[in-house]
């Protein structure tokens, strides 16, 4: 008796959907001054990192010039500052948003203009925080952080244990390896770390400012986390295009991957922006750097006592745009479809097998 066979096409077109040999970027989410504020959710509870900040729901921070849309450059930006004329002893008025929506993967491109870095008593950060549940529970990636009038940006991953990255395929220099905040060997909440290889402090703070900011571009897939940074002068010419392509942009100043299963590490990311002053960062930094400390004997009498000083801290963002690789993309539908596909192909393939060994006859 002929067994027929089994429909392993059915089987190679339903399991095709899932693999992909070259990522195919396009635009999903766009964030620019015409939705910016609609976008994000305004966050005013108790800095969990117990700065010395008082963070502003949305009507608060519109009411106090903390927020706006500023239309003198060339392409309308938003404005995200902090309180720079008040003594206020509970701490100072600043903004922490996050995206509504949440991301699990994609190409990030934040096209900034300033930054409120490279300044005393600062602690500024542009990142990705997971809403999974208790930090660090479904990963952190920080794309722009530093503290104080540090000169470099510094790119971090915090998880749960066992996540290590290796030191090969960046320009960076690694500082730490162990990517679990509670890593043996490490300061507590450190995490992976790669510092900015970029020298005349032009990936951060003050000298990023003078020169009209930068773009800082990440890439978040199954295999490796990527963050490139262009100096306006050099951005890639396929950025502006439909489908940017990072295969094509050279070596990252950061790559974390490795011993890291990312997938599991790292889910339901929101896009983050804020400014703190002092902190767990900043703040226990004070004394480590000798111009600060020569201010003030705190970071907190610091911060509090010269508002004047913070005129400068402020976010001016020209867009924030979100790819997603669309060969690598399964909508429920699809997903029903191939299991289905592949159900009625085993089945197909058991009782063609079963005949054919006259197994039930």
């Amino acid at each position: 008796m002929q067994l027929k066979s089994p429909p392993l096409l059915v089987l190679a077109a339903s399991t095709s959907i899932f693999s992909a040999t070259h990522a195919h970027y396009t635009l999903t989410d766009s964030y620019t001054a015409a939705n910016w504020f609609q976008s994000f959710l305004f966050y005013d509870k108790e800095d969990p990192t117990h700065g010395f900040v008082q963070y502003k729901n949305l009507a608060d921070a519109a009411k106090n010039g903390l927020i706006s849309i500023d239309s003198s450059t060339s392409e309308p930006a938003i404005y995200m500052g902090v309180d720079h004329t008040t003594k206020n002893p509970a701490g100072r008025d600043s903004v922490r948003i996050s995206s509504k929506k949440s991301f699990n993967h994609g190409l990030f491109i934040f096209d900034i203009e300033h930054t409120p870095s490279g300044i005393c008593g600062t602690w500024p950060a542009a990142w990705l925080l997971s809403d999974s549940g208790a930090w660090p529970k479904g990963g952190e990636i920080d794309i722009f952080e530093g503290a104080n009038d540090q000169a470099y940006n510094k790119m971090t991953l915090h998880t749960s244990p066992d996540c290590a990255i290796q030191q090969t395929g960046f320009s960076g220099e690694l500082e730490t390896a162990n990517c679990d905040v509670n890593a043996v060997g490490q300061g507590k909440n450190m995490g992976c770390g790669i510092r900015h290889p970029m020298a005349q402090g032009l990936s951060f703070g003050q000298g990023m400012n003078k020169i009209g900011g930068g773009i800082y571009a990440t890439v978040w897939t199954s295999k490796d986390i990527q963050i490139f940074h262009f100096l306006r002068a050099n951005v890639p010419a396929d950025m502006s295009t439909p489908h940017p392509d990072p295969s094509k942009w050279g070596m990252p100043v950061a790559k974390f991957g490795g011993a890291c299963n990312i997938d599991a590490h790292f889910q339901n990311l929101n896009i983050i922006f804020n400014t703190a002053f002092c902190g767990d960062w900043a703040g226990e930094a004070w004394s480590s750097s000798p111009s600060c400390k020569a201010k003030a004997p705190t970071c907190q009498a610091y911060v509090q006592n010269n508002p004047e000083v913070f005129k400068e801290a402020y976010w001016l963002i020209r867009s924030v745009k979100v790819y997603q690789d669309k060969d690598q993309v399964v909508d429920k539908r699809s997903w029903e479809s191939a299991k289905e596909s592949v159900k009625k192909g085993a089945e197909s393939f058991k009782k063609g097998a079963e005949k054919f060994l006259g197994v039930g006859s």
